[in-house]
């Protein structure tokens, strides 16, 4: 019966409330993609019926697996309450995130406006595209749900029905559900918001390629701006990665449906490129690039495309209450970063050597950029504090879960072969673990270790008090070498910048430009004189590139010395018209030390590195 009166309602509505409809316990949310003003939509939501007579409206600060505040009410504007006659309803805006509606018995529809991130200007943090949204009129637009749709409080777990009108031709890629498909409207349901928020959607002109298994129908959905790369380019290499994965994760892919969302776009102004995983799905931002470029990205897509999909495993299916019951507006976050992403990170390149799609040098030097990457963060900060402390006191510490995060995984694996003498693996515990939890029953924080140590062995409990929540540096060189690895280490002089130069690309003329400057009082920055913006052309008169570009600063290859002069040119741009090159020059006042370690296999490793390796690597 619901069914039936499901499909009478969609079929009787059409982009405009034609008709009353009665209110359930199910939000009931319209958009209407044809019509963008001021770079904006306009969102209705026939809401559920309340018996309070207050009731607030939220959007999310921040959602699972970003581990930074947003704050996506700040984008919303025109906000308005009514009765079913059309009377207004008091509202009060009480902060960033929340509407309070008054007289909310009589509630039965909101109105409001949404700005998208992509192209947002004002926001002192820029959100990070994957869990953004756009408003490119025509051409495309990503609904990351929590930008566009919020929720009532106490009424989290009711259903979601969203309706939308689209342009001609525009086809909604997304894991959600959909209810009716056709060339004018599409209609998605969920069953409740965090499933919704776990879903986005992109609507642009279709391009699609699936690639089917007997237990799992995998969906990649590409919009490239330029055309450079379509999804049946990346379909034979993210097969490949499927059918690895498949094997290592036991012959059976763990989700039943399953959409790769790739975005290939100049727009965003976040200067950041990645992808932020989904239970059924995984939404990616990358440059536009070029047709000749696509081979370098599809590469560079593998990696970052097993990182995500493995997600299905940890977090998603494995996890802890802060996360399994996840606070949208007063997020508290986990000890255990290392597991939901160093884990992940670990597996994401293991798999794919393993596996035979990484040769063993691409691999060892994957590994040595995260050793070398690692060493950029403070080593003596706990990693479980660290990642209590990811939203606020360390914020600047997070990126290092996807170096010695991964790094804590590796040696775990080691760690766990040798004691067990070739028997058990790290992923065998992630699959004792999951076993016991699982998606829908998370882990208390507290309680893991114990769980950990009771599922492996007392060496195992040690590394983690002694490497994870304890101060001390990991001794890579002793436990990398339980498999015939030799680290070593090379010391150089660089040029003290304070803190951090962080450089980005501009694909239009193909050059290296500073995104950010996060130290402006430093000496030497000062009296170069560069600027945010500045685009990278040469340094003592050699053309800088993606090879050198970190000579100029100081490296292994070309040490910094006091004394030294600098002439940097780059092109510089303001809004009278074309660039203009500026040659800026500095002496070197100050260095500091930075250390590169190299990898490499033992040239005479014994027969118990041998027996070892060969467990771990599977050659």
């Amino acid at each position: 019966m619901r069914s039936f009166i499901l499909l009478l309602f969609i079929v009787l509505f059409n982009s405009v409330l034609t008709a009353q409809i009665t209110q359930d316990n199910s939000y009931r949310f319209f958009v209407d993609m044809n019509i963008v003003e001021d770079d904006k939509l306009t969102v209705e939501l026939i809401t559920p019926k309340f018996s309070e007579q207050e009731v607030a409206y939220k959007f999310p600060a921040m959602v699972p697996g970003t581990y930074k505040v947003y704050d996506f009410g700040q984008y919303v504007s025109d906000f308005s309450a009514k009765d079913a006659s059309g009377n207004d309803l008091p509202v009060t805006k009480t902060d960033v995130n929340t509407w309070t509606i008054s007289d909310a018995g009589s509630l039965y529809k909101i109105t409001y406006k949404v700005d998208d991130t992509f192209d947002d200007t004002v926001a002192s943090i820029k959100v990070f595209e994957p869990v953004g949204t756009n408003i490119k009129e025509g051409i495309q637009f990503v609904f990351n749900n929590q930008g566009f749709f919020g929720y009532f409080d106490g009424y989290l777990r009711n259903e979601y029905l969203l309706t939308f009108n689209k342009p001609d031709g525009f086809y909604g890629s997304t894991s959600l559900n959909a209810l009716k498909r056709d060339e004018k409207e599409d209609v998605f349901v969920s069953k409740d918001y965090q499933f919704l928020v776990d879903n986005p959607i992109m609507y642009s002109l279709p391009d699609t390629t699936s690639i089917n298994f007997d237990e799992a129908k995998i969906m990649i959905s590409v919009y490239s701006e330029s055309k450079g790369i379509s999804s049946k380019d990346i379909s034979e290499s993210l097969k490949e990665l499927m059918i690895a994965t498949r094997k290592f994760l036991g012959g059976k892919l763990p989700a039943e449906y399953y959409t790769f969302i790739y975005n290939f776009s100049t727009d965003g102004n976040s200067g950041n490129y990645g992808a932020l995983e989904h239970n059924l799905s995984s939404f990616f931002h990358f440059p536009d690039i070029p047709a000749q470029a696509k081979s370098y990205m599809i590469n560079s897509l593998m990696s970052t495309s097993s990182h995500e999909y493995y997600h299905t495993v940890t977090p998603l299916n494995l996890h802890s209450e802060e996360i399994g019951v996840f606070d949208f507006n007063n997020p508290v976050m986990s000890k255990h970063l290392w597991l939901y992403e160093g884990t992940t990170e670990y597996f994401a390149d293991y798999i794919r050597y393993r596996e035979g799609l990484m040769d063993q040098k691409s691999y060892l030097n994957s590994i040595q950029e995260k050793i070398n990457g690692s060493m950029n963060y403070n080593d003596s900060l706990p990693f479980t504090v660290m990642s209590k402390g990811a939203l606020d006191q360390y914020e600047d510490q997070y990126l290092n879960v996807y170096m010695k995060g991964a790094l804590i995984g590796m040696c775990l694996d080691i760690i766990i072969r040798e004691e067990s003498g070739g028997t058990m693996e790290y992923q065998d515990l992630i699959n004792r673990l999951s076993a016991k939890y699982g998606k829908d029953k998370p882990f208390k924080d507290d309680d893991l270790f114990n769980d950990i140590e009771s599922m492996s062995f007392p060496k195992v409990r040690e590394f983690l008090d002694t490497y994870v929540d304890g101060p001390n540096r990991i001794p890579y060189d002793e436990i990398f070498g339980k498999i015939g690895l030799v680290l070593k280490k090379d010391t150089y002089d660089v040029i003290d910048l304070g803190g951090t130069v962080q450089i980005g690309f501009n694909q239009d003329n193909y050059r290296l430009k500073i995104n950010d400057l996060n130290n402006t009082d430093n000496k030497f920055l000062t009296e170069l004189g560069i600027m945010k913006g500045d685009e990278l052309i040469s340094f003592n008169g050699n053309p800088i590139t993606f090879f050198n570009a970190k000579d100029v600063f100081g490296s292994a290859e070309k040490q910094a010395k006091i004394g030294d002069k600098l002439e940097l040119v780059v092109a510089r741009y303001d809004n009278s018209g074309p660039e203009k090159q500026v040659k800026l020059n500095a002496v070197v006042s100050d260095v500091k030390q930075k250390y590169d370690y190299e990898l490499s296999l033992s040239e005479n490793p014994t027969e118990e590195q041998k027996k070892l390796l060969k467990l771990w690597s599977g050659k």
